[in-house]
């Protein structure tokens, strides 16, 4: 099996995390985002995991060839079921996990990866749809999450 490692230049992508607060749905915030900022989300055909962890986060992609650039809506939390066999009362165990432990309290990130948006005239847009409760920009510090980011290379990489 080909396996590609990643060295410290993968992760020096020129991108900007955006972390967002709402209890929406993913496909109505996808929906609502799309029509605040003119683009189109779509939801991927694969979902992101980690190997050896059942939680699955939905990620929804826009690519613009006019401005060079991707934007990508994903979520932070995912819930999974585990099994108990040695308990009576409960047979089920419900766990969460998130693509960024730093950012525990954030439902959903939103990355844009390449062109000449401005962060502050984005962030005003998107803190005035009501799903949203509120948005700002996120800062990664540990190299473990900044590889949770990288989603095309995840997708190249998965076996199918």
């Amino acid at each position: 099996m080909l396996k590609h490692r990643l060295s410290s230049d993968d992760l020096e992508n020129d991108y900007k995390l955006i972390a967002i607060h709402s209890n929406t749905e993913p496909y109505k915030l996808a929906f609502e985002i799309n029509q605040k900022l003119g683009i189109q989300l779509k939801r991927c055909s694969y979902d992101v995991s980690f190997d050896g962890n059942n939680s699955m986060f939905d990620l929804y992609k826009h690519v613009s060839e006019t401005y060079n650039t991707k934007l990508y809506l994903i979520l932070n939390k995912s819930f999974s079921e585990r099994k108990i066999k040695d308990q009576l009362l409960f047979e089920n165990l419900s766990e969460s996990s998130f693509l960024i432990p730093e950012l525990k309290k954030v439902e959903y990130l939103l990355k844009i990866e390449g062109g000449g948006f401005n962060l502050q005239n984005l962030l005003r847009k998107l803190n005035k749809l009501d799903s949203i409760i509120s948005c700002y920009r996120a800062k990664i510090t540990a190299v473990k999450s900044k590889y949770n980011l990288i989603f095309e290379w995840w997708n190249l990489t998965r076996p199918k």
